[in-house]
């Protein structure tokens, strides 16, 4: 067993205490933070914050295709629903999903990837190729595929988008283990004894977290993106829950006479994704050794 000394517990406290303090000198990547934490406080509060049902009916005849006014701040659908507050709750949906399958992917592809990079040889060449082999199938036919053969669910569509995504963290991971496996600390634990599942966990995968958390964070923008062309082709989540991807669609007829429908749930997403990756790459442009090696 090997124990982290004071000298390295003090030397990690200082490496994270200078990424975070490059993070908050870098105003891009903050504003980043700002618009995802806002994001998902209004996910959290959505009950308190939205003006309307989200899937109550309004009367059709009168209140359908409503433009934005002082009732309905970004107007109504079709069904005379209201827009924003179905914008505020299609947050739920969105950020939820992103976040459990970025996590999922994470989990999958470090588990997988340290596997890879530290037992090596016959290992190694198995999983990578296996990997290579589900990189090359186009991950939106298969989501196609596999959600077509079952009955459509939030968990559903989670666990999908997770089973597929993990493959660029896995190798991302492999490369780092690689490097980390030569290492003096990693020797000295297998002098002591320890076995290879305790070093994958203790040692090698501790040491992965940092790229594994600013990739994971660039990811999510792309699983933002991924659902909500799922619910543009209608194999996303089941009406009446609203999801941006699903307003999306069901604006799509009346882009010039209601064109509020499709554009602010198009701007939510948009802003979403871009907070994202201004995050990510604040993250990256801080905590990524390579960044300032």
């Amino acid at each position: 067993m090997t124990a982290q000394t004071p000298q390295d517990q003090a030397q990690a406290r200082s490496l994270w205490s200078a990424g975070w303090a490059r993070f908050r000198k870098n105003r891009l990547a903050m504003t980043g933070a700002v618009i995802v934490v806002a994001l998902y406080l209004a996910a959290i509060l959505a009950p308190l914050i939205a003006p309307h049902d989200p899937i109550e009916h309004g009367e059709v005849p009168r209140m359908r295709y409503l433009s934005p006014g002082s009732a309905h701040p970004l107007g109504t659908d079709k069904f005379g629903r209201d827009v924003l507050s179905r914008i505020i709750y299609g947050s739920r949906i969105s950020l939820t999903i992103s976040f459990l399958a970025v996590a999922i992917s994470v989990v999958l592809g470090s588990l997988v990837g340290a596997a890879a990079g530290y037992f090596g040889g016959i290992v190694d060449s198995v999983i990578m190729r296996f990997v290579d082999a589900l990189m090359a199938i186009p991950r939106l036919f298969l989501l196609l595929t596999c959600i077509a053969l079952f009955s459509r669910s939030v968990w559903l569509i989670i666990l999908l988008l997770g089973a597929t995504g993990w493959m660029a963290t896995a190798r991302l991971v492999r490369g780092q283990v690689l490097s980390l496996r030569e290492q003096d600390f990693v020797k000295a634990a297998e002098a002591l004894g320890a076995g290879g599942r305790r070093i994958v966990l203790r040692h090698l995968l501790p040491n992965t977290l940092t790229v594994v958390i600013v990739a994971a964070t660039l990811r999510i923008g792309g699983i933002i993106l991924t659902e909500a062309a799922l619910s543009f082709l209608g194999l996303g989540v089941q009406p009446p829950t609203p999801s941006w991807g699903q307003m999306i669609f069901e604006g799509r007829e009346v882009l010039l006479g209601a064109w509020w429908v499709s554009t602010f749930p198009g701007l939510a997403i948009v802003v979403t994704v871009i907070g994202y990756n201004l995050l990510g790459d604040g993250l990256r442009d801080a905590f990524d050794p390579k960044q300032f090696a």
